[in-house]
């Protein structure tokens, strides 16, 4: 990984750029939570808005990109370091924070529309009902 000094980390492997997340009450706030509808909505539309990190094509992940950024080497939250260091009281560029619960993905189930695969990073992936509310954790490039 490489945090790129603007608030977005780099995965060297896949090239997609990620949204860190901050504690510190702004619209990168790691314990922000969103409905579905709202992550597409309030999150992703605010920092296309603002142009965040000089990018207005943010989005929220599918299933298989968020899984990747998972690391089973680490718990309580399963990433690797460059998602989760100098959290406390922290911007996105200061440090970079990761709530050990639920993310959504752009991904809907199947066979019941009224689910989204969300991540944990404890490393449980589950079918969630797109009313509830969830984390969301922006990423660009790739295709969605």
């Amino acid at each position: 990984y490489r945090d790129n000094g603007n608030g977005t980390i780099t995965d060297l492997n896949t090239k997609l750029t990620w949204e860190k997340q901050s504690n510190d009450g702004s619209i990168h706030d790691q314990n922000t939570l969103y409905t579905w509808a709202d992550a597409f909505g309030v999150h992703i539309a605010e920092l296309n808005a603002a142009n965040f990190a000089g990018h207005n094509d943010w989005r929220v992940p599918n299933a298989k990109e968020l899984q990747s950024i998972v690391n089973y080497e680490n718990s309580n939250p399963a990433v690797s370091a460059a998602f989760n260091n100098n959290c406390a009281g922290s911007t996105v560029l200061t440090g970079s924070c990761t709530s050990v619960s639920f993310y959504w993905t752009s991904t809907t189930v199947t066979f019941t529309p009224s689910l989204a695969w969300d991540v944990n990073f404890n490393g449980v992936v589950a079918a969630i009902d797109k009313s509830f509310k969830s984390h969301v954790r922006a990423v660009r490039g790739g295709s969605p």
